[in-house]
């Protein structure tokens, strides 16, 4: 319809240059005829002397000059009705078709508006819930350096127990292992919340994009619904020369596309960025409970472990002492029956002794001699064996001694490494009361 107007304006403007240009021929001649009518009465009169069919013909020229220009009159009259009836035409036809151009343009904008405000609002939304995964995230870095705090505390405590007591056991493997799980926790909310500072400073510039393309929508809308109200036109004086736009329909709605599928895929990246974030809480939990609950039952079963050791020590203790008694009893035995043989021993020897005093010829080895130089011989056999006894009973009763006091310094250690092991348990229960009901904790 638009393209109908302009068609008949310049299909009937060749129309009506050639009968204009045939109009003012006939125009001229007309003139040229009556002018040369006017002379040649001038000159008659001039002369004073005028012919009849002249007079005539001087009027009939007239009246067709009248008529012909009363022709001309109605035919400029009709084409002029012509050009007025296809020009208004044209002109409510270009009308119809600026208004219909003006309002396909306003709903476009709208709907193109209502596009980019829908995924301003999902941009706006999706910045709401990273901020919200940040903080939880941010609790879960606040909340896993008190299990790194206390499994390392738990490590430093342990290094005060005795030389005896320093091995490398199970609890000590399950602490180092809470202590790497804790960091390898630690390392993985730094990255998430880098990450999500990241994502929010983009989500940051779309939502500024989009809301400035919102706003540029919101003028062109107004601009746009002004200029369909407008019923008067201004005065040229009133207007200025508006410059040609450079921008294209598909490149105006392809830069808002364009603006849109941006702000998706950086909304896209957020809600992946978000359910990581869920997934690597959820480890982080899981780790962390595990490597807690193993720490607790490692250091549980070391506890029962010393426990028994220490009362195997104290029942050793117990009886080796009872043993160092009866040794010690027994020493006196055996050194009473020593102390009882020397008597009689030096007795014996007395006797000997007297019997070299008799003379020569009575002084014979006789029975008696044998029998006392026996007696004699027995009894330092008896007290020797008595003195090697009492030393291998001394000897017993020091290495007795020694390990009863070797028994006394290990359960020392054990009850020293108890009382570490148990402070280090109560460290951890408390730790896994806090972690599984903060608010109470709190």
């Amino acid at each position: 319809a638009s393209e109908v107007g302009p068609r008949l304006h310049s299909a009937s403007a060749p129309c009506c240059s050639s009968f204009g240009a045939a109009q003012e021929m006939d125009g001229l001649n007309v003139s040229q005829h009556s002018a040369r009518s006017s002379t040649s009465v001038i000159q008659d009169g001039t002369a004073g002397t005028k012919m009849p069919h002249q007079w005539e013909r001087s009027t009939r020229t007239l009246v067709d000059s009248a008529r012909s220009a009363q022709r001309l009159s109605t035919n400029q009259r009709q084409l002029a009705f012509g050009v007025q009836k296809g020009t208004d035409a044209v002109m409510v036809q270009d009308n119809h078709t600026s208004m219909r151009a003006l309002s396909g343009m306003i709903k476009a904008c709208e709907e193109l508006k209502q596009r980019v405000e829908n995924q301003l609002e999902s941009v706006l939304r999706e910045a709401v819930l990273l901020e919200e995964e940040a903080a939880r995230a941010e609790v879960v870095n606040a909340k896993i350096r008190e299990p790194l705090s206390v499994a390392e505390e738990c490590l430093a405590i342990r290094r005060r127990r005795p030389a005896r007591e320093m091995t490398r056991d199970t609890v000590e493997r399950a602490l180092n292992e809470q202590v790497a799980a804790s960091k390898h926790s630690l390392r993985m909310v730094n990255g998430v919340l880098d990450a999500a500072s990241k994502e929010l400073a983009r989500l940051r510039q779309c939502r500024e994009r989009l809301e400035e393309d919102v706003e540029q929508k919101n003028v062109a809308l107004d601009v746009d619904r002004e200029a369909l109200q407008m019923e008067n036109g201004w005065s040229e004086a009133g207007t200025q020369r508006r410059p040609a736009s450079i921008a294209l329909p598909h490149m105006w709605r392809q830069r808002t596309e364009q603006l849109i599928e941006e702000s998706e895929r950086v909304r896209a990246t957020s809600e992946r960025l978000r359910a990581k974030s869920r997934a690597i809480q959820e480890e982080i939990d899981t780790l962390e409970r595990e490597t807690r609950e193993n720490t607790i039952r490692a250091l549980g079963r070391k506890i029962e472990e010393a426990e028994r050791l220490k009362g195997e020590c104290q029942a050793a203790i117990v009886t080796v002492e009872g043993e160092i008694a009866t040794m010690d009893s027994a020493r006196g035995s055996v050194e009473q029956s020593l102390n009882d043989k020397l008597g009689p021993l030096s007795l014996a020897r007395s006797r000997l002794s007297v019997r070299n005093s008799k003379p020569g010829a009575e002084a014979i080895r006789d029975s008696a001699e044998r029998s006392l130089e026996k007696e004699v011989s027995d009894l330092e056999q008896s007290i020797r064996k008595l003195q090697l006894e009492t030393a291998r009973q001394n000897s017993d009763i020091k290495r007795l001694e020694q390990s009863k006091a070797q028994l006394d310094s290990d359960m020392l250690d054990k009850q020293e490494a108890l009382a570490i092991d148990g402070e280090c348990f109560s460290m951890l229960q408390s730790l896994s009361s806090r972690m599984t009901n903060p608010d109470a904790a709190g």
